[in-house]
């Protein structure tokens, strides 16, 4: 598995895993501006509006630092999450979610020493 990982352009891996830190923050910024109902994030347990913009701001901000970092354990993290939480995140988030973790694999498996 690793050695089919290693075979993916690492310049590709490094695009990819930009882009699907953009759809997550794009994503979160829909619900902030109210186009994406908050029940559909964050494990549809949100009480109210007000706290799924604060939840979706810190996941903003966290998906900014994954994005600098590609941080394999915020990305393994975020597949479990979305596989427990509402009908969107399983089938829409949760193969983005895939696909940045395999990219952040590949850029994390680079041997540069």
């Amino acid at each position: 598995m690793l050695g089919q990982i290693r075979k993916f352009d690492l310049k590709k891996a490094g695009i990819c895993s930009v882009v699907i830190g953009c759809v997550n923050i794009l994503v979160h910024i829909l619900v902030i501006a109210g186009i994406i109902p908050y029940l559909w994030v964050n494990g549809g347990g949100t009480g109210t509006f007000a706290q799924a913009q604060q939840i979706s701001a810190g996941s903003i901000v966290m998906t900014i630092i994954n994005i600098l970092i590609a941080t394999l354990p915020f990305s393994f993290v975020g597949i479990i999450q979305q596989f427990l939480g509402t009908a969107f995140e399983k089938s829409i988030m949760g193969i983005v979610t895939i696909i940045g973790f395999l990219a952040d694999t590949r850029i994390a498996l680079e041997k540069r020493w």
